[in-house]
């Protein structure tokens, strides 16, 4: 009973908010999932990801429509399921009915994972299918130490294991990074045969690659041609391990106050420490390799994401989501460390604590939700007396979702360039100019520029969740 009422309160923590306005990436997968499958390929050449998410969302609509709740109840539901894996995970790993309890009500209140059950792209997808893949990887290495002669009862596990892994490498490029922890267990264990299955998932892979080229092609080519692009999506390689873990902790918010955040940051990363080095020595006595797993699991992800990025700007917390299960596994697994029960007690409810304050924080300040587009397009259309103006034409997509085609939108630069002159603007009484991601697509700001040698002057500002819109008047 206690994990039906763990799964009950992850569902109805994972709605709040659920119809919260769509951002760029989801207004793109929106808008794409009703498009043909021929033009799923199309976009996802710019997208970087498999297509397992776009091919579900192509359907998914096609059934229950494009509304904002229907668009993010996959992604809900999906993180869902992931805390009843943990659940499972945790009994495997020997946390007793405590224990492995505990760990799911964590992911069930995790901040992080609630932000990213709320978002219609793949990330919670990626997330579910590698904890399903983290079970039957323990369940075959499990039945396989214990000799059972009964082939079939293995086999249905290898099944299961090996379609929940091919989903999740369909899912994300970084599911590739969980398998090979996968395979270094397997090596440290000298279990040789069982390689034979990451080559039959590789060759299952080998038709995807030629668009995994296309991809990182395009993605290298913006990357040159779009040079602030690296300072936007990549963290700095100092701060981005520290931060991910207090990400992980506290979800996407932020602490406008510098000295108290950097107090906070400490505090957890202090916090988490401790329970790190109970953690360590528990290891070296786990005789199972539960734990060493669940390590791998989590770190190896990490670093080579954080090495990588050196080299291909791409390191965000929010990538690593497939991590977070291990993450908390880990906490309790550290948690079960204490001798005393009231120790134990005291560090699950300062987790416990922290998870439902972030959340409160989350839900109740609409600074820390998405882009407000349907309140941008809306306030301009309501007002329906002027043209909109946006840096480049690849951030329309939400617009394209909202509109109602009432105000005439224009756009500058186009396809993944920056703004060059000689530029065209239009000649109106009134323009309200969107300023979003103005430092990647116009760092030098020269639409302002344009703007005030055709004779306009700023009459106006409002802001739509971190979405600026100025308001330009002509003077005659």
């Amino acid at each position: 009973m206690g994990i039906i009422a763990v799964i009950l309160l992850a569902f109805f923590l994972r709605l709040i908010n659920l119809s919260q306005s769509l951002w760029l990436d989801e207004a793109v997968q929106a808008i794409t999932a009703k498009e043909s499958l021929a033009f799923i390929f199309q976009e996802i050449i710019g997208d970087f990801h498999p297509p397992l998410y776009h091919f579900l969302m192509h359907f998914w609509v096609r059934i229950f429509g494009s509304s904002e709740v229907v668009l993010r109840m996959p992604s809900a539901l999906f993180g869902v399921g992931t805390v009843f894996f943990v659940y499972k995970l945790g009994e495997l790993g020997g946390l007793g009915k405590w224990g492995k309890l505990v760990a799911a009500l964590f992911l069930a209140t995790a901040p992080f994972h609630i932000y990213y059950s709320q978002e219609a792209r793949m990330y919670s997808m990626a997330c579910f299918l590698v904890a399903g893949s983290m079970y039957y990887f323990f369940k075959i290495n499990e039945l396989t130490n214990l000799k059972i002669k009964r082939l079939d009862f293995v086999a249905s596990y290898f099944v299961f294991y090996f379609v929940f892994t091919l989903l999740a490498l369909y899912a994300d490029y970084y599911a590739f990074l969980v398998l090979a922890a996968q395979v270094l267990v397997l090596l440290w264990q000298r279990k040789y045969k069982f390689l034979l299955a990451y080559l039959l998932l590789l060759f299952t892979y080998v038709p995807w690659l030629p668009m995994f080229t296309a991809q990182l092609k395009i993605g290298m080519a913006a990357t040159r041609a779009l040079p602030e692009w690296g300072g936007l999506v990549n963290l700095s390689f100092v701060k981005a391990l520290p931060l991910t873990l207090v990400k992980f902790t506290l979800g996407r918010i932020t602490i406008f106050d510098k000295r108290f955040y950097s107090g906070v940051i400490l505090a957890i990363l202090g916090g988490l420490g401790v329970l790190g080095t109970r953690i360590w020595r528990k290891i070296r006595g786990d005789k199972e390799g539960w734990g060493k797993v669940v390590c791998l699991w989590l770190f190896l992800p990490l670093l080579t994401a954080w090495i990588v990025s050196l080299l291909i700007p791409n390191y965000q917390p929010f990538r690593l989501l497939l991590t977070l299960p291990a993450f908390y596994l880990l906490l309790v697994w550290g948690i079960s460390a204490f001798k005393k029960r009231k120790y134990q007690i005291l560090a699950a409810g300062v987790i416990l604590v922290i998870n439902l304050l972030s959340l409160s924080v989350y839900y109740l300040n609409p600074y820390f939700r998405r882009e407000d587009w349907r309140g941008t397009v809306k306030y301009l259309e309501d007002k329906n007396d002027g043209v909109a103006l946006l840096p480049s034409e690849t951030s329309n997509w939400p617009w394209r979702y909202y509109t109602q085609e009432k105000v005439e939108l224009i756009t500058v630069a186009t396809g993944t360039t920056k703004i060059e002159l000689p530029m065209s603007l239009p000649d109106t009484p009134k323009l309200y100019y969107i300023r979003y991601l103005v430092p990647l697509f116009d760092p030098e700001e020269l639409i302002l520029a344009e703007l005030k040698q055709k004779g306009y002057t700023k009459v106006g500002e409002k802001s739509f969740n971190q979405i600026p819109v100025w308001e330009y008047q002509k003077i005659n």
